[in-house]
């Protein structure tokens, strides 16, 4: 059985996209005899940090309706680089509201058949049936947050919502982090009512925007810092060092495949 990690953003502008495709590139490197796949389950495409072109879900949307979806035919419709597959969000938004929480569940179930590790961008909506069934599913859960006001009022407003829904995060994840932000770490956790330790914080580096325009994550470029933390977030996913001397060696070794 394959592990799934679900990414899920507090709202469309925490980066959920950047860390959970830079975590399932950087699963990939840790343990290259595994197959990992990237899933978009966000009402968007998603696939704006690769060169290559990805497949949209969009194009299996009967097959999983109709419960016809293989495990070779999940497998062919990924673009593979390496040990990594991906496969894209919905190309047609128009079409998101189409998409019911059972046909996550299932395409989740077929991944979990065929890959050792399935990372989902989970987005951030509950109204979205792909990033709803995606929540819902018996996965691992990170809710992706920033040390912004608004992202942590957002959660204390909604917390209680996704209480009553059972889908409540195993972890929180602190992207775009600054140390000497006037919200540190240990203030948002007490905040929160929750312990330091649920917290992954990963480094605001500047290059998002670069990293855009070369399709390709902060993770691929070995931005200073984010990486660090990425590896830190995959040793806590698959096991490993802590993200100490070790970690930053792989990444100096590191050649992108994105």
């Amino acid at each position: 059985m394959s592990e799934h990690f679900i990414f899920h953003g507090i709202d469309n502008k925490v980066g959920a996209t950047m860390v959970a495709l830079s975590a399932a590139e950087s699963v990939a490197e840790r343990l290259p005899e595994k197959k990992v796949l990237f899933l978009a389950l966000n009402g968007r495409e998603s696939t704006e940090y690769v060169r290559e072109g990805a497949e949209s879900v969009d194009a299996l949307k009967s097959r999983i309706e109709s419960r016809l979806l293989g495990e070779e035919e999940l497998i062919a419709h990924c673009l593979r680089l390496r040990n990594l597959f991906v496969l894209g969000g919905i190309a047609n938004e128009e079409e998101e509201r189409y998409y019911m929480p059972e046909a996550t569940a299932f395409l989740m179930d077929v991944a979990g058949r065929v890959f050792d590790f399935v990372v989902v961008d989970g987005g951030n909506r509950l109204d979205n049936g792909l990033a709803f069934g995606a929540l819902l599913y018996d996965a691992n859960r990170f809710l992706v947050l920033t040390q912004q006001e608004t992202a942590l009022a957002r959660w204390e407003k909604r917390r209680v919502l996704y209480e009553r829904l059972g889908v409540m995060p195993k972890a929180y994840i602190l992207n775009n982090y600054i140390e000497k932000d006037i919200y540190p770490v240990d203030y948002v956790a007490r905040r929160l009512a929750e312990e330091e330790g649920r917290f992954y914080c990963v480094r605001f580096v500047r290059g998002g925007r670069q990293a855009e325009i070369e399709r390709k994550t902060l993770w691929a470029s070995a931005a200073d810092g984010f990486a660090d933390d990425i590896a830190a977030l995959t040793d806590a996913l698959v096991g490993g060092d802590g993200g100490g001397s070790a970690s930053r060696k792989r990444r100096k070794r590191w050649k992108s495949f994105i």
